[in-house]
């Protein structure tokens, strides 16, 4: 009983905007929320990702936080939907960047489907030179070279929560901009080569 009462208590702390009643809550829980979603994901990187986007959509939403009766069910439960959410987009991610990569030269196909890969590749290519230098290297050490996030952190000389970083923002804006100005042209193509 004296738990529930504690909790209730630390939540309507949070939801009154108390940011060190936040940290009490972030320290009590993100060990176990850790390797909650660790074993969903098989992934430490997208575990503290993920982690990340939990506490901040708590606190985002803690207006509503009082409404809150069983703590523990209501975080785990965030806590697995953004597991979920994430291994999709990271799923995706994936695909989308496999197809960039293998997209085949234009000289080699005279069909529709080659300007469009000629086209999205160009435009791919643009991107990635916008992106700053660190995240460019890291991007292209990791995702072209094939290089993991600690070597990548050796061979830049940075920490590998750096390259994590970096890796995360050169995603979040490949990402941005493919949605953004090419979304039906990632979407024909991604039908095209499923069917």
């Amino acid at each position: 009983m004296e738990q529930g009462i504690n909790e209730k208590k630390l939540l309507e702390k949070i939801a009154a905007g108390d940011e060190s009643a936040f940290k009490d809550l972030f320290h009590l829980w993100r060990d176990k929320l850790y390797f909650f979603v660790l074993r969903i994901t098989h992934s430490s990187v997208m575990a503290e990702d993920i982690l990340q986007d939990v506490f901040v959509k708590i606190w985002t939403n803690r207006a509503t936080l009082h409404t809150i009766q069983h703590l523990d069910a209501y975080i785990y439960k965030m806590s697995q939907n953004q597991a979920i959410s994430g291994m999709k987009r990271a799923a995706q991610e994936t695909l989308i960047l496999s197809k960039l990569k293998n997209a085949p030269d234009a000289e080699e196909l005279v069909t529709d489907d080659a300007v469009i890969h000629r086209e999205l590749s160009r435009n791919f290519q643009a991107i990635l030179h916008k992106l700053p230098t660190q995240q460019r290297l890291v991007y292209t050490l990791t995702h072209i070279h094939g290089l993991k996030h600690d070597e990548v952190a050796q061979q830049l000389k940075i920490s590998a929560s750096t390259v994590k970083n970096h890796m995360t923002r050169a995603l979040c804006t490949i990402r941005q901009e493919l949605t953004q100005h090419y979304e039906m042209i990632i979407i024909s193509i991604l039908l095209t080569h499923t069917l």
